[in-house]
């Protein structure tokens, strides 16, 4: 009996795994389909919106001759992302003319916006019955925004700036907090979506496609700089639903921590971090959940493989090291595997706000393992830091209650440097070192530490 059970266990194994396969192969499939269509609707678009007119309104519009009809509306006839997680990019999108509207537009609740090119700002327009900063989908606004999207709104750039500079800076409290990757952010985020009247944008790529922009040379510092404050300003912008913002931007997003600094010296900041080979260890977790991160993590950390398919490292380091990297010569972004890459990710990020602490900005550090001492006590001193009445502290409190950070490890008595290879813990202390941190798995203090006891 031990081994029929044995054996059919084995054949459901089997079956799960070449169900996945073919469901992973369906959507390859199904985005490559979608791109070439994409491709072919857009070649037939340069077309017919010449004829129509479509193209020479758009033009004028860039030209500030259209400035009331400078709002493009498009209706998405079919959208598909290859990963949840991948930043916000108007080629999600498959969409047909709809028409020209007043850029007020843009300021209506349901809209909001999505990313940056370089020639345009894209918003995203939803049901008036969806709310993407309410949204029980996902706890990003880029989810969000893709999921709910039913028009795509374009806007030339210079109608994007009148926009924003009509609407002025912030009215109301903003919170900005930087973080690197699994430590806790989301769940201090989530802490303040429960807050009444708290606006929470998880992960806005409004700002990570602009550093994108920025950092790969397609813009110029002055006119980064520029639509780095109308993107905030529109971001921002007025709610009569909410009294408060907290934004909590994308880990791989720091550096661009010292520009917003600059632009709004009255914005209260925060940088949350863990210790280095937790957050490493909670990444390699997270990536074991879903079968195409962890067949990615099988390429990287394979020599032989990564030599033919060297690009999956390049991919990875590119969207979770580039935006935030020191230009440091001892570290080959090329010859690095996933705990590398994952650990110069880390140590990027604390390393920028260790820079702008040192240059005297006034950004509050948390560390994940002192918060999460005593949660509630925590959370108390930090609303108390950020103004808000002691009397939200039970609602915020609620979200201790679920494990919005999956795959985290909680085990204190684990040796977590041990769970990893021995030339991995050696690459890492040698990238942590090159960027004048402590080696792996040491607390790290940043300066500005908030006292939590």
């Amino acid at each position: 009996m031990d081994a029929k059970t044995e054996t059919v266990n084995h054949l459901e194994q089997f079956s799960k795994a070449v169900n996945m396969f073919r469901d992973r192969a369906l959507q390859i499939l199904v985005f490559i389909l979608f791109r070439i269509t994409r491709r072919l609707v857009l070649t037939l678009q340069k077309f017919t919106w010449a004829v129509t007119g479509v193209e020479g309104t758009r033009r004028d519009a860039a030209r500030g001759l259209q400035f009331k009809q400078s709002a493009h509306v498009q209706e998405i006839f079919w959208k598909r992302k290859f990963l949840d997680h991948s930043v916000a990019d108007p080629c999600n999108f498959i969409t047909v003319h709809n028409g020209f509207r007043q850029p007020s537009c843009i300021l209506k609740p349901n809209v909001s916006l999505y990313c940056m090119t370089k020639k345009e700002a894209v918003f995203i327009e939803v049901k008036e019955s969806d709310n993407v900063y309410k949204s029980k989908h996902s706890l990003y606004l880029y989810q969000n925004q893709y999921h709910h999207a039913v028009n795509v709104i374009t806007m030339p750039l210079a109608s994007f700036h009148k926009m924003a500079s009509d609407i002025g800076p912030p009215r109301v409290p903003i919170t900005w907090m930087s973080c690197t990757a699994r430590s806790g952010a989301t769940l201090l985020s989530q802490m303040m979506y429960r807050i009444p009247a708290m606006l929470v944008l998880s992960e806005p790529d409004a700002i990570t496609t602009l550093d994108f922009l920025y950092k790969n040379k397609m813009i110029q510092a002055s006119e980064y700089k520029q639509l780095l404050a109308s993107c905030i300003k529109l971001l921002c912008k007025p709610d009569e639903r909410y009294s408060a913002v907290f934004v909590k931007a994308r880990p791989s997003t720091t550096s661009v921590l010292v520009d917003i600094v600059q632009a709004f010296p009255k914005f209260r900041y925060l940088f949350m971090y863990r210790n280095s080979v937790k957050s490493i260890m909670s990444n390699l977790n997270q990536f074991q959940q879903d079968p195409a991160p962890n067949f990615l993590n099988f390429i990287m950390d394979s020599s032989i493989l990564s030599t033919f398919v060297p690009f999956v490292r390049s991919y990875f380091y590119y969207y979770n090291v580039f935006l935030n990297e020191k230009k440091i010569t001892s570290i080959n972004s090329k010859k690095l595997d996933t705990v590398g890459i994952l650990t110069a990710a880390w140590a990027a990020s604390v390393s920028h706000c260790a820079d702008l602490r040192y240059k005297g900005y006034n950004i509050g550090s948390i560390l994940y393992e002192d918060f999460m001492i005593n949660p509630r006590r925590s959370l108390s001193i930090l609303l108390q830091r950020l103004d808000i009445r002691a009397e939200h502290l039970n609602s915020a409190a609620e979200a201790l209650k679920v494990d919005f950070n999956k795959g985290i490890v909680h085990d204190l008595a684990m040796d977590y440097r041990r769970a990893l290879p021995f030339e991995s813990r050696q690459e890492a202390d040698n990238i942590l070192k090159a960027y004048g941190l402590s080696k792996l798995g040491e607390r790290h203090e940043i300066s500005g530490l908030l006292k939590l006891e």
